[in-house]
């Protein structure tokens, strides 16, 4: 009953958020500010024309793409962080600098650098996704206790043992929060890198549709975005309870 009572209760949440929606639309003339039914007929046309659907598909391609560049990047680097002190201070000043700067920032460098294409925004993706799993990972290590280090060095465990059999496992619930927060980062950095270069995609139809002032479009596709987003977390969610039921078991958390 609660968890039906927490839906019910999202669910009104959601139609309230669309009546004031509504109200504003009405307060604005409903151009610059389209009326509710404007947008989802426009939802409806849109979502199923086959250019936007191949404008998502390439967008979907540099997510995946840069998201797994970069959730690598961060993994290692974080096992790295965590495991050895030597690396800590060899490699501490360079990662606290990069995670100082702005993603957002890189865009002109990039641009210069990687050109128009899919590199630049591949590789603009993968710099803001590695921040936040790179975090998480050396976190979880960090945390692991001091009596399981000693253990395995009492144990004569070698580096990469260590490494694969006590700091990953211990770091994997931590690694998953970061994995998941990289996803919204990665979503926000891929349409900012789509407003600039070639090759189209989701933020390029955004400006396209706001430069020809097809608003009711405009947020028919901000609209998807913000269900591409949803759609991405939940899938995230099945897939993290599948694989840290350990976990959740451990913890004794039965639904999330």
């Amino acid at each position: 009953m609660r968890r039906v009572a927490g839906h019910l209760l999202g669910l009104a949440v959601f139609c309230a958020a669309l009546a004031a929606w509504e109200l504003w639309a009405r307060s604005e003339g409903g151009f610059i500010v389209p009326h509710v039914r404007d947008v989802l007929a426009a939802a409806w046309e849109l979502w199923r024309d086959p250019d936007f659907l191949s404008e998502a598909a390439q967008s979907l391609e540099r997510l995946a793409a840069g998201f797994l560049l970069g959730a690598g990047i961060g993994i290692a680097v974080g096992l790295l962080l965590g495991a050895s002190l030597r690396a800590r201070r060899l490699l501490g000043p360079l990662v606290e600098l990069l995670r100082a700067t702005p993603p957002i920032a890189l865009v002109p460098a990039l641009l210069v650098v990687l050109g128009l294409g899919n590199g630049m925004r591949i590789s603009l993706i993968a710099f803001g996704v590695s921040l936040p799993v790179l975090v998480n990972t050396f976190d979880g290590v960090r945390a692991v206790s001091p009596e399981a280090r000693d253990t395995a060095s009492l144990l004569h465990v070698g580096r990469f043992g260590r490494v694969f059999r006590i700091y990953l496992p211990a770091a994997l619930p931590s690694i998953a929060a970061g994995l998941r927060i990289a996803i919204s980062v990665g979503i926000v950095l891929l349409v900012v890198s789509e407003f600039v270069g070639e090759g189209g995609g989701l933020g390029n139809y955004l400006l396209v549709a706001s430069a020809r002032t097809e608003y009711p479009e405009l947020y028919a596709g901000i609209l998807f975005l913000g269900l591409l987003g949803y759609v991405l977390n939940r899938l995230f969610l099945l897939a993290e309870r599948h694989v840290l039921a350990w976990h959740y078991g451990a913890v004794g958390e039965q639904s999330r």
